[in-house]
């Protein structure tokens, strides 16, 4: 369920950063493959001013646990801390903000060496081979994907409202039932607002609930 999950939270952000007047472009629209040089080029046609900054989405693996930010070496940790001050309101834990070189001297990833803005994170939400870290990517991913538009919206001193919707992401033992009573709302606004065909559920199924 993690496979396309940098997309989900990329897509989300986009969308919610358009509801705050905050312009911005993803790289990629479905779920494709892109060479370093491909993403590089793609992110470089934007490169359209000294404000613009760079969000690179990710889900970690090889033990740990809890997000880091890695701004570029042109940057300055600012908008790192913002983001990382949002993301520990969610509950995660945040392990580091860092910047980190080649032996070059140059940034170690090359989505932050090749490409030219001068405010660049990487995020990684949390570890994809840790069981808590899975526990929360998976149910709580919009949570984590809001937590950056608050920072975004904080680094540019724009006004932040929340969303008029929840995405809930099903769990085991949910149904209609359970979940309209958690959020004050009925099983057929629920049906009506996602289209959907069936009261079964299945886990992982993405629910929006509209406020």
């Amino acid at each position: 369920m993690l496979q396309k999950l940098n997309l989900k939270i990329s897509k989300y952000q986009a969308n919610r950063l358009n509801s705050l007047g905050i312009p911005n472009a993803l790289t990629r629209n479905d779920d494709q493959y892109l060479s370093p040089s491909n993403r590089t080029g793609i992110i470089n046609n934007y490169a359209i001013g000294k404000d613009a900054i760079l969000i690179s989405n990710h889900i970690n693996n090889g033990g740990g646990k809890g997000s880091e930010i890695i701004y570029s070496i042109k940057s300055t940790p600012v908008l790192g801390n913002y983001i990382a001050s949002e993301i520990i309101k969610t509950g995660q834990n945040v392990r580091n903000v860092y910047t980190r070189v080649n032996s070059q001297g140059t940034d170690y990833y090359f989505v932050l060496r090749d490409t030219p803005y001068s405010n660049s994170n990487i995020v990684e939400y949390g570890f994809a081979d840790n069981l808590v870290d899975q526990e929360l990517l998976l149910y709580n991913w919009p949570v984590l994907a809001e937590s950056v538009v608050r920072a975004i919206a904080n680094f540019y001193n724009v006004p932040y409202f929340p969303p008029n919707f929840i995405v809930y992401v099903v769990r085991r033992g949910d149904s209609l039932y359970k979940i309209s009573k958690s959020f004050n709302t009925t099983i057929n606004k629920i049906i009506k607002d996602n289209n959907l065909k069936s009261t079964n559920l299945s886990i992982g199924q993405e629910l929006f609930i509209y406020q």
